[in-house]
């Protein structure tokens, strides 16, 4: 790659991160002078464009300087008055772009008329999803609806229901399979749209008195996408509505997907009916990633945005990432905003600080800690427990009804609905297939004691920082 092509690949990555009166205004005739070594010499047309680059964006195009050739460390610049009256070298990229057909970032997704969808956006993809242990078979799944997507196959999975906590990465999983159907079956009528939305067009039709037009807009779909509808708890008319859509789309084999906080068993506002009908199909649960999965995910993140940050750094924000992923992306956030605002590299330290204003009430664990401790199965819940109460595994799968068993098997429940994110029936098929009603009221009794009982506090506090969670 000469000086030019590696600039012209610079300029085309600034283009999407800034403004384009700034990207005009300050980038329009500057190109690289030498490279040598590790280092560019970059040349502008003026001392103020210079002083500007060189203030303002010195850490934005090093960093997008290295990402497009790692071995460069240092970035220097200079003054060329000759640039002043030559047009820019890289003209196409500074072109003034013709009207856009679609909306930015928005691939080509074929409606029937009048349908609406939210952006299907592109940069989502099965393939960029990183997959783990404790989301491989939502992927999965996914993978399978869009293999099957051609028209006149069967549909292997119809409807196929994912839940899991928020920002683990269920709209990731919807956008991507959307994106996919499209790629295998370019001609597919796909409607993406979350429950909000979807309730607001019900909302507006019953105000228009349009029920027919909103009626057959979505039931002309090759596959319906609803995010979050959980939302339509208590919402009687609309879950008439998506039932009514459901039942004309699933009779003639249209692909369905829905996505929720929790399984269908446990949206306690839905209809029975509606709830039965969401279970149909297949249901898979995303949970929160191990470690290691975790550390791929910043790693992706990272070559997204253009960041390169030293290998304890990046075990540093795996490790204290907990919750869920949405941690991790206002993480890197902050830290690409530091490095570009004051081209200051971070440190352990200074993300750290990063972290305390997320969460001001918890630890900041070291990845020693981490690797350690961090619970990731029913297995290093029980074994906590057992440790902790010093009773044997078994007792806790078991069916014994004496209190000194029943209380601990309890607090096993209520760890991993908080730390795992399980749903009850999965709680109950790991403790020896019970009911999940009856984990439901454990949980529950244990909640209550939490509360008012000191010593229940302590103990699940203890079994939290033994789990390496606060």
């Amino acid at each position: 790659m000469d000086n030019s092509q590696a600039w012209n690949a610079v300029l085309t990555r600034l283009s999407e991160k800034l403004s384009r009166m700034e990207f005009h205004t300050w980038f329009k005739k500057v190109h690289i002078a030498e490279i040598s070594g590790g280092a560019v010499l970059i040349a502008c047309p003026t001392e103020m464009n210079k002083n500007w680059l060189e203030n303002k964006y010195n850490g934005m195009i090093l960093t997008n300087l290295k990402a497009v050739l790692p071995e460069i460390q240092k970035v220097y610049f200079k003054v060329d008055l000759s640039l002043a009256d030559k047009a820019p070298v890289h003209a196409p990229i500074f072109e003034k772009p013709k009207a856009p057909r679609k909306l930015p970032n928005r691939p080509d997704v074929k409606l029937a008329e009048g349908v609406e969808s939210r952006i299907i956006h592109p940069k989502f993809t099965l393939g960029n999803y990183i997959v783990g242990d404790e989301n491989r078979m939502a992927h999965a799944a996914c993978m399978a609806v869009a293999e099957s997507s051609k028209k006149g196959q069967i549909k292997k999975y119809n409807p196929i229901f994912i839940y899991g906590g928020v920002g683990l990465g269920k709209t990731h999983l919807l956008q991507g399979t959307a994106n996919e159907i499209l790629k295998k079956n370019p001609d597919a009528v796909i409607v993406y749209t979350t429950s909000e939305r979807f309730m607001n067009e019900i909302i507006k039709a019953i105000r228009e008195r349009k029920n027919n037009e909103f009626r057959k807009k979505y039931r002309r779909v090759d596959a319906l996408i609803i995010d979050d509808v959980q939302f339509f708890e208590g919402k009687e008319k609309t879950q008439e509505e998506l039932f009514n859509t459901f039942n004309d789309l699933y009779e003639f084999q249209k692909q369905i997907i829905f996505s929720a906080d929790r399984p269908p068993s446990e949206l306690a506002g839905i209809s029975d009916r509606l709830r039965s009908r969401m279970g149909w199909g297949l249901s898979v649960d995303v949970k929160m990633p191990g470690f290691e999965t975790r550390m791929a995910i910043v790693q992706e993140k990272m070559k997204d945005r253009s960041l390169i940050l030293p290998q304890d750094i990046q075990e540093f924000i795996a490790s204290n990432t907990r919750h869920n992923l949405r941690e991790m992306e206002n993480v890197l956030t902050q830290i690409s905003a530091e490095i570009e605002l004051t081209n200051i590299s971070p440190t352990v330290q200074s993300v750290s600080k990063i972290f305390r204003k997320l969460n001001p009430s918890e630890d900041i664990l070291t990845v020693e800690n981490s690797k350690k401790g961090f619970a990731r199965s029913t297995d290093d819940v029980i074994t906590a427990v057992s440790d902790y109460f010093q009773i044997p595994a078994t007792d806790l799968l078991g069916k014994s009804r004496k209190k000194e068993i029943v209380y601990p098997r309890q607090i096993a429940w209520i760890l991993c609905k908080d730390l795992l994110d399980m749903s009850f029936e999965a709680i109950g098929k790991d403790f020896g297939g019970k009911n999940h009603t009856t984990i439901m009221h454990g949980i529950r009794k244990i909640g209550g004691l939490k509360r008012k009982d000191s010593p229940t506090a302590r103990h699940i506090h203890a079994l939290r920082k033994d789990l390496g969670v606060r």
